[in-house]
């Protein structure tokens, strides 16, 4: 599938961008209110901790100043009933602190309770609506891949960053367990055994490794394409890893290196090794199932926790905005965002959403919603 301006020149991201400009108003439309009325909350909880955790301070300052004046006043007093009195005074106010601390502290308690819960419920439900956009709406980002095995499942996680926005998403795979045969085909590694009837010699055999399963998996295009993918048997105990950069595969047998081996790497298909690395690669993005956003950071600090959301979908709106000008500029109608898909059996069709709808749809939501109508280039 292919996807193109009005003009036939391709998107720079091959993607359903008119999908991904309404995945991204809808969620400006569910996350902006919420943020909002999140902040009122914040503050009002705020507001109440902060009275509570000073009252707990002027009791206990207070406290110690009676006990202070009360000892003061008897310090050169002999008489027993003095003393008495001085003992029962401090007692009672000792007492009665105690007693309005407890209650302090209890209702101070719950009042933290109730705002790491509520902070809780709204980044689940800020996370829930942000999803749709960051499982492929974030064009450009530098992303890194790690997958292993979470007892018999394969799992994963993604971590991306684009201008100053970094995000985690946990990935579920097609495939619960991956074998060498399901990624890539038949495939047979060079080791050393010991054979012969008399005198045991070391002998090259051959192991198919068809059957073993991908146990874990790290890629990272951003560093010379790196990636490092493990494999084992366990019913035999034996396990290989690989290790890939942008010009070369080094296989390992155990802690051992069939690579560095002249006779091992001799017997071993570097074709078949490069390719089986690029079937993982191309696995580990692709093949993915589904896509759970987990985490956003604006510069390495959390994005909702902080109530710094719209920060980050002004970020996503500068980068549409670069696309949505190119279509004005490469589209038939100026006022239409369009683009054109074409199929793999040459199918071609049409996608747009006018100026007009975008804006009219943001607006709604506000001053911050016109905001993100300016940076996307829709104001009217």
């Amino acid at each position: 599938m292919k996807y193109t301006y009005q003009d036939s020149t391709e998107l720079p991201y091959q993607r359903d961008f008119v999908q991904d400009l309404r995945d991204f108003i809808e969620a400006a439309k569910k996350v902006l209110p919420l943020e909002n009325s999140a902040i009122e909350m914040n503050d009002e909880e705020k507001s109440e901790i902060v009275s509570l955790e000073n009252r707990l301070n002027d009791l206990d300052k207070f406290e110690t100043d009676v006990k202070r004046y009360i000892e003061n006043l008897s310090k050169d007093a002999d008489a027993k009933e003095i003393l008495e009195c001085r003992n029962t005074v401090i007692d009672a106010c000792v007492a009665s602190a105690a007693k309005s601390r407890v209650t302090l502290n209890s209702e101070l308690e719950r009042s933290q309770k109730v705002s790491t819960r509520e902070v809780g419920r709204v980044e689940t439900q800020i996370l829930s609506f942000l999803s749709p956009i960051f499982e492929g709406g974030m064009y450009g980002a530098e992303k890194k891949y790690k997958a292993s095995m979470n007892g018999d499942v394969l799992r994963g996680t993604l971590t991306a960053s684009m201008n100053g926005m970094d995000y985690e998403s946990d990935l579920v795979f097609a495939n619960d367990i991956m074998t060498v045969r399901e990624v890539f085909r038949k495939l047979s590694l060079p080791t050393w055994t010991k054979g012969g009837l008399l005198q045991k010699e070391n002998k090259i055999k051959s192991v198919d490794v068809s059957d073993f399963i991908i146990r874990s998996i790290s890629y990272d295009p951003s560093i010379n394409l790196a990636l490092e993918f493990s494999f084992d048997n366990k019913k035999s105990g034996r396990q290989f890893r690989i290790t890939c950069d942008e010009n070369k595969c080094y296989v390992y047998d155990g802690d051992k290196s069939i690579t560095d081996d002249d006779e091992l790497s001799s017997s071993m298909n570097m074709n078949d090794i490069s390719e089986f690395a690029n079937d993982v690669k191309t696995y580990v993005q692709e093949y993915i199932k589904s896509q759970t956003l987990t985490r956003i950071l604006i510069d390495g600090k959390d994005a909702i926790r902080n109530n710094e959301v719209f920060d980050c979908l002004k970020i996503i709106a500068e980068q549409y905005g670069e696309i949505v000008k190119e279509c004005f500029e490469r589209g038939y109608v100026k006022s239409e965002i369009t683009v054109k898909i074409e199929q793999a059996d040459g199918t071609r069709t049409e996608k747009y959403i006018t100026k007009d709808d975008v804006f009219t749809q943001l607006s709604a939501i506000g001053s911050e919603g016109l905001e993100l109508a300016g940076i996307l280039g829709v104001e009217e």
